[in-house]
């Protein structure tokens, strides 16, 4: 009934917006992609402080656009650089992607003439990277912005379909429009017919807090592109899945690669390669990283490690835990571990006594498992095998098997090993680890995520909110300082502009660990860090880098020539821990 309402409510703006009250305006105007940022007023105040007033504007547009280009990581393991890019072009002309998209082409802060990365995109539609290290990845080149006709005449605006925010920051990235991403549509749709594509994007309501609202002017400047409509009005809110929208003339086209050479390329933002790399995996070693999914990391490390070696991979959702086995998978990487783990929770206290008894019942019981099992096989009794292989296992010097423990054995062997013990299905959980059980651990933390872009509003976070980011990344922290061992490598990571997750957690790092060190990035192609502090109005001060640390940071901006999204990596050193 509410959804039904909310409809109501938006088809009444339509209808009103072509009603003859509506004063005249440029239809230039209107019909336009030029989206202002909104951010919370105390929010913007603390970025302005940050950054400067200008350069934050800068970063503010930058973050309303996508980069002009995608970036795809070539799983080395399973192909080649040149052989991806020929197949690549091949699909490319197969989806007649030609680069004009039916309008022309405008500016934004993302075309980047001049810079060393438009330059190396001007040698063609995919080009490999030309920095030393990571010529295995591949820069797919994009267009836009493109100024569209919408088809505007006076007092007959064209037929339109209206967003959500989530859905049209998709579709700038590529996606279709799915039916459960639209809000509201205009009357007389039909399938087949031609519509605008706009955004209903939050506005300010009495109360201060954010809310859609899609009036007629608070839609300028925030159409997106134009498509067919692939079912009428009536049949597209009669459905629950599917299209809703072919968009065949977007502002900005990029080649779509969903479900393209699976397992051969991975589609993944720059700066989460140049993560894995400043993390310097090694064959051999014992690495951990700590909010994995969904696995572009995790993955990216284990092919720099040639799959030699035990990566943990862990995550708290269950879901998630398996998106990263089947991404595993996909790139036939065995040398990947996942546990479902609550990251605060990761650190297990040494019980020697334990463990021996622990690891003995185990190992027993499903000894006297597999051999039940295969006596099964062969036409034995069922109970009498299993509790026999029980008797041998703990003459041969196992621990005491239960008779609960053994009825749950024998119920296994009747049914089977159930969806959660089947190859591929199951998540196994973790008690944790050891402490200084690592040789590197990455931190990839949960964040605010101010740095993704495109982005079309920015005014859910609040100063309380960035804090809470913060004090929940520092407890991360803590656990992955105790969990690398000595001589060890952290690398801590985030994908957000906010200096108070980025070098405000280095400051804590570095002031509350005197046995770390911050250490040179390979490669480095990021800029530094910002130094100096910020005084809130309470009098709090948030301490950042000092002089000399910021060039041992990388910062990515997504209003610098490289166009990547917002980022920020750091690396410690750790030294003896007795110091």
């Amino acid at each position: 009934m509410k959804k039904a309402r909310d409809l109501h409510l938006l088809l009444k703006t339509i209808r009103r917006s072509s009603t003859t009250t509506t004063p005249k305006m440029d239809p230039s105007d209107r019909y336009s992609f030029s989206p202002i940022l909104r951010w919370n007023p105390e929010v913007e105040n603390y970025f302005i402080k940050a950054y400067g007033a200008d350069h934050f504007s800068i970063i503010s547009k930058a973050l309303t656009r996508p980069s002009s280009y995608s970036c795809v990581r070539v799983n080395t393991l399973k192909s080649t650089s040149d052989a991806v890019i020929e197949k690549l072009l091949e699909i490319i002309k197969e989806k007649g992607f030609d680069g004009d998209c039916h309008g022309k082409e405008g500016s934004g802060p993302n075309e980047n003439v001049g810079s060393p990365l438009e330059e190396t995109l001007k040698n063609g539609p995919i080009v490999k990277c030309q920095i030393p290290g990571l010529e295995y990845v591949l820069f797919v080149k994009g267009t836009g912005p493109h100024m569209i006709d919408y088809g505007y005449v006076p007092g007959a605006p064209p037929k339109e379909v209206i967003v959500g925010r989530k859905c049209a920051e998709a579709v700038l990235r590529g996606a279709q429009v799915f039916v459960p991403g639209v809000m509201a549509c205009s009357a007389h749709v039909e399938k087949g017919d031609t519509v605008a594509v706009s955004a209903a994007i939050e506005q300010r309501n009495p109360n201060g807090g954010w809310a859609f609202d899609p009036y007629y002017f608070e839609r300028n400047g925030f159409y997106i592109g134009q498509g067919t409509a692939t079912m009428s009005r009536a049949g597209l809110f009669r459905a629950s899945e599917g299209i809703a929208v072919d968009m065949d003339n977007r502002v900005f086209r990029l080649p779509s690669f969903y479900d393209v050479l699976e397992g051969e390329i991975f589609l993944q933002n720059l700066p989460s390669i140049v993560t894995a790399h400043a993390l310097d995996p090694q064959k051999g070693e014992r690495i951990l990283d700590m909010c994995a999914a969904p696995g572009g990391k995790t993955t990216a490390i284990a092919i720099l490690m040639k799959d030699e070696g035990e990566l943990v991979a862990l995550d708290r959702s269950h879901n998630k835990v398996q998106d990263i086995q089947k991404l595993a998978a996909e790139m036939s990487l065995t040398c990947i571990t996942t546990y479902k783990l609550d990251v605060l929770k990761a650190i297990r206290q040494r019980n020697e006594a334990d463990d021996i008894n622990t690891n003995q019942s185990s190992n027993s019981l499903r000894f006297h498992e597999e051999k039940a099992s295969s006596s099964t096989a062969e036409g034995f009794n069922l109970d009498k095998t299993c509790e026999d292989n029980v008797s041998n296992a703990i003459e041969n010097g196992g621990a005491y098997v239960s008779k609960a423990d053994i009825r749950k054995a024998k119920r296994r062997m009747r049914n089977g090993p159930g969806r959660n013990q089947c190859v591929g299905g199951r998540v196994e959980n973790s008690k944790g680890f050891y402490p200084d059980s690592f040789d590197r651990v990455l931190l990839d933390a949960p964040c605010s995520a101010l740095g993704l872009r495109p982005r079309l509003f920015a005014g859910v976070e609040t100063i309380d909110s960035l804090k809470k980011h913060a004090t929940y990344q520092r407890r991360m922290f803590d656990q992955a300082v105790k969990l690398v061992r000595p001589g060890g490598v952290i690398v801590y990571s985030t994908c957000t502009i906010n200096p108070g997750e980025n070098e405000a957690l280095v400051r804590y790092a570095l002031d509350t660990y005197k046995f770390l060190s911050l250490a040179s990035q390979n490669p480095r192609i990021g800029g530094p860090g910002l130094v100096g502090s910020f005084e809130s109005p309470n009098g709090r001060t948030e301490e950042w880098l000092r002089p000399g640390e910021e060039e041992f940071v990388q910062r990515f901006d997504p209003s610098s020539s490289l166009d990547t999204i917002g980022f920020f990596i750091a690396k410690f050193s750790v030294g003896s821990k007795d110091v």
